[in-house]
């Protein structure tokens, strides 16, 4: 009885940080993405000839799935810039109108009501309102108005006697009230602009 020999072959899986060329069998991690792994049965005995063979690696399309990332980041990056210019622009007026609502807060008699808030860095203060509106931060009025809301949920509740309390609802019943006056004023503004375009 002739013995068939059956060849010995080690089974390697091997790890690269870049994208295989010849991509047969080869798969990205889950856990770690833009790496990727190949699986190699090796002969045993001719271990450095199967090794060669597949130590060949190229780039092209990791390349190409990279620059196609970096183009998608580029173009996300573009958008954001490009809705905030377009906030500013069109919404210049109201910043302002929204900064001396917001400034007159800061600076008037109850001002220190407001100023607890500034302690507690994890609460909205209106220093946090001020750098947002610095920068254009805010791409709808209605973004503005939620911040101010924020702003005075944290001296609301404190309890329903004390000083505090009763200062922080009275100003905020007068910021709605201003600020649905202000609203009306804006739509009526814009309603005049679309018909005179």
């Amino acid at each position: 009885m002739e013995e068939t020999q059956q060849s010995r072959k080690k089974f390697i899986i091997k790890i690269y940080s870049s994208c295989l060329e010849n991509n047969e069998g080869v798969c990205e991690l889950k856990n770690k993405k833009r790496y990727y792994a190949k699986a190699i049965w090796v002969d045993v005995k001719n271990a450095s000839k199967s090794c060669e063979s597949n130590q060949k690696v190229g780039y092209e399309e990791c390349d190409k799935t990279k620059d196609k990332e970096i183009m998608q980041k580029e173009w996300k990056k573009r958008e954001k810039k490009q809705k905030v210019e377009v906030a500013m622009r069109m919404d210049n007026c109201k910043r302002m109108q929204c900064w001396t609502m917001m400034k007159r807060l800061m600076v008037g008699k109850y001002a220190w009501i407001f100023k607890k808030n500034d302690q507690n860095k994890k609460v909205m203060s209106l220093r946090n309102i001020e750098l947002k509106l610095k920068r254009s931060e805010y791409s709808k009025v209605d973004d503005f108005g939620d911040d101010m809301r924020k702003v005075f949920s944290y001296p609301l509740g404190y309890p329903f006697k004390s000083e505090v309390y009763k200062i922080a609802r009275e100003i905020s019943q007068a910021f709605e009230l201003n600020w649905n006056n202000m609203k009306k004023k804006w739509i009526s503004q814009e309603k005049i602009e679309k018909r005179n375009v």
